[in-house]
């Protein structure tokens, strides 16, 4: 267990608005606490020396379930007993290890649900599902995704809207990005997290310990998602704020994490020798939306242990709840759109967005199908399975009798195979690059939540079977939090994992001046300008770098923003193109150049030349002549070296600094 350091002047409980039952568990946690008697309210001693003590911070933000961890080492090595997984999260959620990653902006119910996890009102619309939409790039995606925002806005009909207000008075679909989702459900957890580590008011244990905090991320994370969760992180309170010792975040993807853990487990734990150096073994890490896969070698055991990464990991999206959504297009094509309706109105399923919302009934319908999920083996006869809510007295002949349907066995399985047999192929990726190298995979280790499935269990040790393979087959103890423990000892051993990514964030806003196309929703009428019978919003700022956005520190970030020139008169022979800088955070920077200019300051001057570019020529002869020309503004950070150049197809026109340090350095 963790040494804690509490100051009695400060309860953090009373700054989260937790109820009475949470100060009793924190409060019986006082066994753990050591203070000076002799030092005054406010400016009590920590009893050890803060250098020899860190707080590493484990956090996983899963697609289904999300939890941290958390322990206190002194130095580089810690004991797998001394992590601390939360599990107190308040009333109505079980007190688990894991947490649902649901969040409702339902108004809660006079029984005062906390309205995420587990503790949700029985009319609460929820939303679900938020870390793959984090990662959204796809065209349609986003597309189907505004389409559905337009639904749950009941396509802008404010009548409608104002009918179903949810907390605060808003509407409970949720009118936020995925980002402010996901910042809002990290918020909730954050305040939890205050009370286990004893964050106090005073931030005195805060101010005088290092912090290090990782991040668990799917291995296909794009740089989109990862700046996501990294600002998401960073606003719900995991920041320099609430620890001013903070050392730079660090992620890790989820199997890599879970590896190490694993690994660590067998041999210190359990004292197994199966584990030997030179041995090569796979990783499986089965969770609700990924799974992702990893190899390694063991290099030495003792006195530390050292593995060696075969390749990159991998994944794909066959998580859970793909089998979820295999049951929802059979159901629907058993009872029918209007049927099917009355638990999903806007007919969900086909969506092509991983944004989605749960009504009250299929929330329900899918709690039960979710224990049925977990139940089901390869031996598990027909399922007999109950519709719930507006379907239980369902009657369709030789389908449904009462609410009562049955699924056949041969369909269920089909439901997993979808997911395994993309599992399958993944794994045989891993054991394909380990004969490359002249050997063999030994050890199939699997964990997450999908990979307590006892069906998924027994097709992968039939596909070993099959194959072949001298592989044995295990599951380690605490399978399911093994991601966020191993996160845990990653940030323990840092030193010696080169595989974190340290990170940094970027410390302004950098924008351009421009005149943009008008729009009633996002321009002031007093900026309209007409440009060759086109209508434009003159002078406004387009931000290219955000404050807090995240900064890899093994990475370069690039931005490529075209632009257009479309100028009369070319006779000035070259023009110049500001880079402007503002520190305000994002919600509060200026949009408009002309009423923010002593906002503004001036990070670098570009000059384009225009006997560099070669200008087409629009509107002769029917109207006056503009020389066009689409250029492409490149902005690099590296660290905190900002540079900028401007570019004419594969031509460099112009290349500078960018001022990034504060300007009363």
């Amino acid at each position: 267990m963790n040494t804690l350091y509490h100051f009695e002047n400060v309860s953090a409980l009373e700054q989260t608005g937790v109820g009475p039952e949470d100060r009793a568990i924190a409060g019986a946690a006082r066994d753990r606490i050591y203070m000076d008697d002799s030092a005054s309210v406010g400016e009590e001693k920590i009893l050890q020396d803060p250098q020899e003590v860190r707080l590493v911070v484990g956090i996983d933000y899963g697609t289904t379930f999300s939890g941290i961890a958390w322990a206190t080492p002194s130095g580089a090595k810690c004991s797998l007993d001394d992590i601390d997984v939360i599990e107190r999260w308040g009333l109505q959620m079980d007190n688990e290890e894991k947490v649902p990653s649901v969040i409702s902006y339902s108004r809660q119910s006079q029984a005062g649900e906390q309205q995420w996890g587990k503790s949700l009102s029985a009319d609460a619309v929820t939303m679900v599902h938020t870390k793959l939409e984090l990662g959204l790039e796809d065209l349609m995606g986003e597309l189907d995704m505004t389409l559905q925002v337009l639904d749950g806005m009941k396509n802008l009909n404010f009548d409608k809207m104002m009918l179903s207000k949810g907390e605060n008075d808003l509407p409970p679909y949720s009118h936020k990005s995925p980002e402010e989702i996901v910042t809002d459900y990290l918020k909730k957890m954050f305040a939890y997290v205050k009370m286990e580590v004893r964050v106090d008011e005073n931030d005195v244990f805060a101010k005088h310990v290092p912090t290090d905090i990782v991040v668990t991320i799917p291995t296909k994370w794009s740089y989109m998602a990862m700046n996501s969760t990294y600002r998401a992180l960073t606003k719900a309170g995991f920041n320099k704020d609430n620890f001013p010792k903070l050392q730079p975040i660090m992620f890790i993807t989820e199997p890599e994490a879970a590896a190490l853990y694993t690994a660590r487990y067998y041999r210190d734990e359990k004292e197994e020798d199966f584990l030997q150096e030179r041995d090569y073994f796979i990783l499986c890490d089965a969770g609700g939306g990924t799974v992702d896969i990893v190899s390694y070698r063991v290099t030495k055991r003792r006195p530390a242990l050292e593995l060696e990464q075969i390749g990159k990991p991998t994944g794909s999206r066959c998580g859970s709840i793909f089998i979820n959504h295999e049951f929802k297009k059979w159901l629907r094509a058993q009872i029918g759109d209007d049927e099917y309706r009355k638990l999903d109105p806007n007919l969900d399923i086909d969506k092509n967005a991983n944004h989605a919302s749960e009504t009250p009934a299929m929330r329900e319908l899918m709690q039960a199908f979710d224990d049925v999920k977990k139940q089901f083996t390869f031996a598990t006869p027909d399922v007999r399975f109950s519709l719930q809510g507006e379907l239980e007295n369902l009657d369709i002949p030789g389908k449904v009798n009462k609410g009562l349907i049955i699924i056949p066995r041969a369909i269920m399985r089909y439901f997993f195979d979808v997911c395994i047999k993309q599992i399958v192929t993944l794994i045989w990726e891993h054991v394909d690059i380990i004969e490359k190298r002249g050997s063999r995979p030994k050890h199939l280790f699997l964990v997450g939540g999908f990979g307590a499935s006892g069906y998924l269990q027994h097709r992968l040790a039939e596909t070993i079977k099959e194959e072949e393979m001298q592989m044995s087959y295990r599951q380690p103890q605490e399978s399911w939090t093994a991601v966020v423990r191993g996160a845990v000892v990653c940030g323990i051993e840092k030193g010696a994992l080169p595989n974190l990514r340290k990170t940094d964030a970027c410390r302004h806003n950098f924008a351009i001046c421009l005149d943009e196309l008008y729009s009633k929703t996002r321009h002031a009428a007093r900026d309209i300008t007409q440009i060759h019978g086109a209508t434009y919003a003159q002078s406004q700022l387009t931000w290219l770098l955000n404050k807090g956005d995240l900064i890899l520190c093994d990475q370069v970030r690039r931005i490529e923003h075209p632009f257009q020139l479309r100028l009369k008169d070319l006779s000035a022979g070259k023009m110049q193109l500001p880079i402007y800088r503002n520190s305000a955070e994002e919600e509060k920077r200026p949009r408009r150049y002309n009423n923010s200019i002593e906002e503004l300051d001036i990070a670098c001057v570009l000059d384009i030349r225009f006997d560099k570019i070669e200008f087409e020529t629009e509107g002769w002869p029917l109207k006056p002549a503009l020389h066009v020309a689409t250029l492409k503004l490149v902005l690099e950070l590296d660290r905190n070296i900002l540079e900028a150049s401007i570019w004419w197809k594969h031509h460099l026109l112009s290349t500078g600094p960018v001022v990034y340090p504060e300007l009363d350095v």
